[in-house]
C-alpha cells in the first residue's frame, strides 16, 4: 500500500474510532408520504397507516435520551404538480422524551399525495443531523424508487465521504426491484443497513430493530485495489440501453442487441430504460451486476398504438405501436392506454413478462354512422365505422350503440366479441 492511501486509511480508522467514543446518537427519521402510499396492503389499511403505525412503534423503543428530527416527504403537493422539493422538517431535533408527543401528533395529519425526491430528502436529513452531537444516523423509509432528478446512492456515498460520523439506513416497504437496488446501494455507502418490510407489524418491526442497533465502533477497514466488474440487462430492448456515470452523467457504455454485458469500472451507475432510468446501479470489482428487467407484451394490438405509463406519475415511460409489440421495463407498475382509457394496476416483477391479451369488440356490417362504444364511467372509448370495425379495449363493462340501443358488454380477457348488425 502507497504511503499516500495508508495515511488516509488510518486518518479514516481513527476518525471512525473517535466517533464510536464519543457516544450518544442523533436521529433523522425521513417517512415516506408520496402518492403510492395510498395503495391497499394485501393484510389490510393502506400503506400510509401502516407506517404511521410504524412512527409510533419507532419512538416507543428509543432511548428516552436519544436526539431525533422527523422529516416528512410527498405530503404537501398533488402527484400531478410534480414537486420535487415536497419536504418538510416536521419536528426538529430534541430529545425523544420532548419530541415524542409532537411526532405522533404530526404523524396522524399527515395525507399521502406527491413526488418521491429522495436525493433532495436524504441530503437535507443529512445536513439536518450533522449539526447534531454523537454518531449521525438517518433511517429512511420509502414504498418506492426516485421519481425526481438526481441518484440517491451517489448522493448518499458523497455525504458519508463528507461526514465520517454519518449513518444511513433504508426499509423497503413493500417495493420493487430497482427501487430495492437503489434503497440497497444507499445504505451500503452510507454504513448503514437495508431491510425489506411487507407489513405493518413487519415494519414496526424492522424499525424497533434500526432503534436498537447499537453504534458503529468498527475500525477495521478493507481496501479493494481497483478492480474492473460487469454489468448485465436482461431481456433488453430493441432501442438499447445507455449506461451513464451516476456522479456527472457521462455516457460510458450501451446495451443492445446481443451485447447483454459490459465491462466496467467499478462504480455507481444509471441505466436508461427509454425516458426513464434505473438509478443506483452499483458494479463492484471482480463482480457482475445484473438487471433484469420486466416485458410487457400487448397482442391483438390497437392501430392508434398504447402508452406505457408509470402508475404513480402518470409519466410516458414507452410507447407500443405498429410491429413493437413489447416493450423492457424497470420492475413497477403501469398503466396501458387504450384510447381515452387505460389498463390498471400492471404489476411488473423483475424477470416477467407481463401479457396483455385484450378483448377485442368486432362489428360486422357496421352502420354508416358508426358505433360508439362507452366503458361503464360513460368515457367514449372508441367508434367503430367503415373499414375501423374491430377495437382492442381492457376486460370490462363497455356499452355498444346499435340501432339506437345500448347494449350491454361484458368482456373477458382475449375474448372476441363479434356483433352482427342486421
Amino acid at each position: 500500500m502507497s504511503r499516500p492511501l495508508l495515511a488516509l486509511v488510518t486518518l479514516l480508522a481513527s476518525t471512525l474510532t473517535a466517533s464510536a467514543q464519543q457516544g450518544g446518537r442523533s436521529i433523522a427519521l425521513i417517512l415516506d408520504a408520496s402518492g403510492s402510499m395510498n395503495a391497499a396492503l394485501a393484510s389490510g389499511g393502506t400503506r400510509l397507516e401502516a407506517a404511521k403505525t410504524a412512527v409510533a412503534a419507532f419512538i416507543g423503543k428509543l432511548d428516552p435520551n436519544v436526539r431525533i428530527g422527523y422529516r416528512v416527504y410527498g405530503h404537501q403537493s398533488p402527484t400531478r404538480e410534480r414537486n420535487c422539493k415536497d419536504t418538510e422538517l416536521m419536528v426538529g431535533f430534541n430529545t425523544v422524551s420532548a419530541n415524542r408527543d409532537a411526532i405522533l401528533g404530526k404523524t396522524r395529519g399527515i395525507r399521502a399525495q406527491g413526488y418521491t425526491p429522495i436525493t433532495y430528502v436524504i441530503t437535507l436529513a443529512a445536513n439536518d443531523v450533522a449539526r447534531e452531537p454523537g454518531e449521525h444516523v438517518v433511517v429512511l423509509v420509502s414504498d418506492g424508487k426516485e421519481t425526481c432528478e438526481g441518484d440517491p446512492c451517489a448522493a448518499a456515498k458523497a455525504l458519508a465521504a463528507a461526514d465520517a460520523k454519518l449513518v444511513i439506513h433504508t426499509i423497503g416497504f413493500n417495493v420493487d426491484a430497482a427501487a430495492r437496488f437503489q434503497l440497497q446501494c444507499v445504505a451500503s455507502v452510507a454504513r448503514g443497513s437495508y431491510v425489506d418490510a411487507s407489513g405493518a407489524a413487519d415494519l414496526g418491526s424492522k424499525l424497533g430493530e434500526l432503534a436498537a442497533k447499537p453504534p458503529e465502533t468498527k475500525t477495521e477497514i478493507t481496501v479493494q485495489q481497483p478492480r474492473p466488474g460487469k454489468l448485465q440487462v436482461r431481456n433488453p430492448d430493441l432501442a438499447g440501453h445507455k449506461v451513464t456515470e451516476a456522479e456527472n452523467g457521462k455516457q460510458v457504455a450501451e446495451i443492445r442487441g446481443v451485447v447483454t454485458t459490459v465491462d466496467l469500472p467499478s462504480g455507481l451507475y444509471n441505466v436508461a430504460f427509454g425516458p426513464t432510468v434505473w438509478k443506483s446501479v452499483e458494479v463492484k470489482g471482480g463482480e457482475t451486476t445484473v438487471l433484469d428487467p420486466g416485458v410487457i407484451e400487448i397482442r391483438n394490438m390497437s392501430v392508434t398504438g398504447h402508452k406505457v405509463l408509470d402508475w404513480e406519475t402518470g409519466v410516458v415511460v414507452g410507447e407500443l405501436r405498429g410491429v413493437k409489440n413489447y416493450l423492457s421495463v424497470l420492475p413497477s407498475t403501469f398503466t396501458v392506454t387504450f384510447g381515452a382509457i387505460g389498463w390498471q394496476h400492471i404489476d411488473v416483477k423483475a424477470g416477467e413478462r407481463k401479457v396483455l391479451n385484450p378483448a377485442v369488440i368486432a362489428v360486422n356490417r357496421p352502420e354508416s354512422r358508426g358505433h360508439r362504444i362507452h366503458a361503464e364511467d360513460g368515457t367514449l372509448v372508441g367508434t367503430l365505422r367503415g373499414v375501423v370495425s374491430t377495437l382492442a379495449v381492457p376486460p370490462g363493462k363497455y356499452t355498444i350503440e346499435v340501432g339506437g340501443q345500448k347494449v350491454p358488454l361484458d368482456l373477458a380477457q382475449g375474448q372476441r366479441m363479434e356483433i352482427n348488425v342486421r
